[in-house]
């Protein structure tokens, strides 16, 4: 640890005391005390919020994974700013389908998986922004790290930061090996959204984007633990990837490599040493993963040609918008009810041979 980190970190501490309570500096309080005695604090103890968000942080999300694992701000713990959501179901089903689809794979094929920052409520982020604390404006982190809003288009996501200790081993251990590996890596096998990486460990911004009245979300948490048929596709992605870590910049684009963006040598490496592991579980379920990637691929290249076919030169992002809204429209309009009746009648049969 850096001295100044610590000095900065124990000055903190010392300055809450008085606040917190008149007696801690004496070491008599709580244990070391009488209980329920004036203390001198300025703090009114919120039982009901505490309770309430006891049982948030009790929610699970998948087998490994409860919400409590995504709480954590460095932002609110310094400011006092209660990390608190403002749709908390919400919240749940979109941490649930990050975790079903992204981190119990990563967590099943490398082992631990450490969460850096995750959910930001509106209030802390939005601080954040206000402050120049690395976060976006409250609308670009919509279905990002603010779980419990959706975004402009109406779906629901959720960003995770994380760190893959056995990768960041790995890419130390040889000369030319860098982020880029881990990146090709999600982007052949998971159904991700976006992802940023960042200077130190690898640590990358994990997204997972859909629609939140999709069922295939829906399911036993207990059972999605990161194998093949635990994982619920049918994503909205937007297939990005960039990077603040040498070589920064973008790298992949509406699912397509970028100028001079290609996998090194160092891939295939990777994915031998990720294989011949001893401590790794058994990767037959990569060909699952690559075969279940490669169908949820084909739907996003069908939509990547038909914004080339209707808007060349355009934003994909907002053809896909306007698309989504278009669709929205009809299903909200007078004649909407042909659309639902159709709908249901396939969710019902399923659709039709060779369709």
């Amino acid at each position: 640890m850096k001295p100044m980190t610590k000095f900065t970190l124990g000055k903190f501490a010392e300055r809450q005391q008085e606040s917190t309570c008149s007696r801690l500096a004496a070491e008599k309080c709580g244990k070391d005390g009488p209980m329920d005695c004036p203390c001198g604090s300025t703090i009114e103890p919120n039982r009901s919020l505490m309770n309430a968000l006891d049982d948030f942080g009790r929610e699970r999300l998948s087998k490994h994974y409860f919400m409590r694992d995504f709480l954590y701000s460095e932002i609110a713990a310094a400011h006092g700013i209660p990390n608190v959501p403002d749709d908390a179901e919400l919240a749940i089903k979109a941490g649930t389908a990050l975790c079903r689809n992204l981190l119990e794979p990563l967590r099943h094929i490398f082992g631990h998986v450490t969460v850096r920052s995750a959910f930001r409520s509106a209030n802390v982020n939005g601080f954040g922004n206000c402050h120049d604390m690395n976060c976006s404006s409250n609308k670009a982190s919509y279905a990002n790290h603010i779980w419990d809003h959706t975004d402009d288009d109406g779906f629901m996501g959720a960003t995770a930061c994380i760190v893959i200790p056995w990768f960041v081993d790995w890419m130390n251990e040889r000369e030319g090996r860098d982020w880029r590996v881990l990146a090709w890596f999600i982007h052949d096998h998971l159904p991700y959204s976006e992802m940023v990486f960042f200077v130190q460990n690898a640590a990358v911004n994990l997204t997972w984007r859909g629609d939140p009245c999709d069922s295939a979300q829906d399911g036993d948490v207990r059972g999605f633990d990161g194998s093949y048929g635990s994982i619920g596709w049918r994503s909205e992605p937007r297939r990005r990837v960039d990077s603040f870590k040498a070589p920064a910049g973008l790298l992949i684009k509406n699912g397509e490599a970028t100028k001079g963006s290609c996998r090194s040598e160092h891939y295939v490496d990777f994915l031998l040493d990720l294989e011949g592991s001893v401590s790794r579980p058994d990767l037959r379920c990569l060909k699952g993963l690559r075969e279940a990637k490669w169908e949820e691929d084909d739907r996003f290249r069908r939509l990547i040609e038909d914004w080339k076919a209707v808007a060349p030169g355009g934003s994909f992002d907002k053809w896909r918008s306007d698309q989504v809204r278009e669709i929205e429209k009809a299903w909200s309009g007078p004649k909407a009810a042909p659309f639902h009746e159709k709908e249901e009648s396939f969710q019902k049969q399923g659709p039709p041979a060779g369709g």
